[in-house]
């Protein structure tokens, strides 16, 4: 046999053959080996396990401890992907794009040291007729002498991130902690979502509140669920996990749980754990005159804005909300409009940052909000404030014999606040206010907290219906009158004396 059909037959037994490509090929930089950084990668057995488990499923989320070398395990199975077969095309998501750079540089790192099987492009040894590689920051591309190339291109966080690719295998690198992450999944699951092919591997420490959490816990969205502790490094054992735990304290289990329960429960835990769907949801709007607020967040990357009606008892509803994004002004202030049209709005609270003059027309936010018909009403830039405002709202209280919050949700009409309330995580290092990441959660909260730190009142209260003197047929008429009729009459005269 030549050389080529050699490598040719070891490509073709590698394509059916992972763990045996990984280790016979496949290399990883270990830290803990100054004098020989880089090393062969000699899987530990939930690597291979892991490796099984990816293969048999094409939609895959894996939940993991810290350090544990799963990211140069994600890469070296995309390597073979991309080399065992021609035409393949790879798309890496990172938060940034100097870890998306630092997945091609890895990429890189496992082509340079297998050069029984590929060149580089740019020394190429005599004769070689074999298939050369050609790295850039943000790509890697594999030529072959005889098929279509196959290439791994990395993008780091953006709402239309690969969004113009058919991929064979998406990668999302710290997925939980990637800004956009609803968005990204949205423009990028279309690439590989082919009925006969394509794949996805999502990794990640835990997040609460995060897309990936949300996929990692649902039992029915067809994932295949991948969880590894902090022992699965042979190296580490109950002496190291000890001295970590004295350094780290209750973090630990975030960082380096050994169980799924231990990486979902986060240190400090959920902000709002009193928002519950049976004291917070109502079925209907108050009774009685109504005092209405619309309170916002705005940015270009997301509009926050809801409805709030307050009763004479000065208890509130939450009746609308509406949440888009890459929105101007003056778009923002036609919708307001629209939806508001009809009511009274006593005010429209918003944060102070947007009375911040701009450099260009010396005009702030505000103003502009102005000049499209909404006259904004500034509010605190206090966040403890405004949090503590936000938690005696939500507060649930007894009211003969039931218990309630003093700010509720029209059923089905703020879905989106509702679900930021429930996930969103207290601050690890203020446990008084709440985390601004994810930073998806927090725009209807922000929006929310304006109206809780400002000062409203109550609607006015009806005037009392003066009572009617009963006449002998009036008390006749309610003695032979049905319930419905008795209840008619004692709206319109008053109880019976």
């Amino acid at each position: 046999m030549t050389a080529a059909e050699i490598r040719a037959a070891e490509l073709e037994y590698c394509r059916d053959h992972t763990v045996y490509f990984i280790e016979t090929y496949c290399h990883i930089e270990d830290k803990d080996r100054p004098d020989a950084l880089i090393q062969p990668f000699d899987l530990w057995p939930m690597q291979k396990e892991a490796i099984e488990s990816i293969e048999q499923n094409r939609k895959n989320v894996i939940l993991k401890a810290r350090q544990l070398g799963f990211s140069w395990l994600v890469i070296s199975y995309a390597s073979k992907k991309m080399l065992c077969q021609t035409g393949r095309t790879v798309i890496g998501l990172s938060r940034t794009e100097a870890e998306a750079q630092e997945l091609v540089r890895r990429m890189e790192i496992e082509f340079r040291y297998m050069p029984e099987l590929i060149a580089d492009a740019k020394d190429v040894p005599p004769g070689w007729a074999g298939p050369v590689y050609n790295k850039k920051s943000m790509e890697l591309s594999i030529k072959f002498p005889d098929g279509p190339d196959s290439v791994f291109k990395a993008f780091p966080s953006s709402p239309g991130a690969a969004r113009s690719f058919t991929a064979d295998l998406l990668i999302f690198d710290e997925w939980a902690f990637q800004q956009f992450a609803r968005e990204i999944w949205a423009s990028a699951f279309p690439t590989i979502n082919r009925p006969m092919g394509g794949q996805v591997i999502g990794l990640s420490t835990i997040e609460r509140g995060s897309l990936f959490e949300e996929i990692f816990t649902d039992p029915d969205n067809g994932f295949n669920k991948i969880f590894i502790p902090w022992y699965a490094d042979p190296k580490r054992d109950a002496a190291w996990y000890q001295e970590t735990k004295r350094t780290m304290g209750d973090l630990i289990t975030q960082e380096y749980p050994a169980t799924i329960e231990e990486a979902l429960t986060v240190p400090g835990g959920a902000y709002f754990p009193e928002v519950r769907y049976d004291t917070h949801v109502v079925d209907k709007m108050p009774a009685g005159n109504l005092r209405r607020y619309v309170c916002i967040d705005y940015g270009f990357d997301m509009f926050a804005c809801h409805w709030i009606a307050v009763d004479e008892n000065n208890n509130a509803v939450i009746y609308r909300e509406y949440d888009a994004k890459d929105m101007t002004i003056g778009s923002v202030c036609d919708v307001m409009r629209t939806l508001s049209a009809g009511e009274h709005i006593e005010m429209y609270l918003a944060p102070p940052d947007l009375w911040s003059r701009e450099q260009i027309t010396g005009k702030s936010r505000a103003q502009h909000f102005y000049e499209g018909g909404i006259s904004l009403t500034k509010t605190s830039n206090d966040f403890p404030a405004g949090c503590a405002g936000m938690k005696e709202w939500l507060k649930p209280v007894e009211v003969d014999g039931q218990v309630r919050s003093r700010l509720s949700f029209l059923d089905g009409k703020a879905p989106n606040l509702y679900r930021c309330l429930q996930k969103i995580q207290k601050d690890k290092n203020r446990p008084n206010v709440y985390a601004k990441e994810p930073h998806d959660l927090t725009h209807d909260p922000d929006s929310l907290r304006c109206f809780c730190v400002y000062w409203t009142s109550p609607a006015k209260a009806s005037p009392k219906k003066k009572k009617k003197k009963w006449t002998w047929d009036m008390k006749e008429d309610y003695k032979n009158a049905s319930a419905e009729g008795k209840a008619y009459l004692r709206e319109k005269w008053g109880d019976p004396e």
